[in-house]
């Protein structure tokens, strides 16, 4: 009988509970408020509408932003592509002209620099038939001379 007494005072000490597995469940269904559970979904389903609403709306209003800033950049690009159409060829007739005018530039350097010894020839023979020497022409210092060379001696 030890056994049975110490079953019924660990059974009456413990809280009671039903053992039955439906009475369980029945218990923890009675937990369970649906009304509030519903409530709770109906709320959320709400707020997410709401959130969906103005995150659309954001949606909406950066899309007619966007097909604003279209319509601007096509319109400046209308008034400034015909421009740059017809300009573009004389700009580049400009650059080639430069880079030709450059290179002419740098054949008259070298020509004048291979002609030099010429000048110095042409100099010494417009000596031999009378002609003096290119002189500076504000320093005559010497007295004036007939017009002819064959006057001179």
């Amino acid at each position: 009988m030890s056994q049975e007494t110490h079953h019924e005072s660990t059974s009456s000490s413990e809280p009671s509970s039903p053992t039955n597995p439906i009475e369980q469940l029945l218990q923890l269904l009675a937990l369970v408020d649906p009304i509030d559970l519903a409530g709770k979904a109906i709320d959320t389903t709400r707020r997410t509408t709401e959130t969906l609403v103005v995150v659309l709306e954001n949606f909406a209003s950066t899309i007619d932003n966007l097909n604003r800033t279209t319509t601007r950049v096509n319109a400046l690009l209308d008034e400034v592509e015909e421009p740059l159409k017809r300009v573009m060829p004389q700009l580049g007739n400009a650059m080639n002209a430069m880079a030709t005018m450059g290179e002419a530039a740098s054949q008259l350097a070298e020509l004048s620099k291979r002609l030099g010894p010429l000048t110095t020839l042409a100099e010494n023979a417009g000596g031999l038939f009378g002609f003096r020497p290119g002189k500076p022409s504000g320093n005559q210092t010497s007295p004036p001379t007939s017009s002819s060379p064959q006057t001179e001696s």
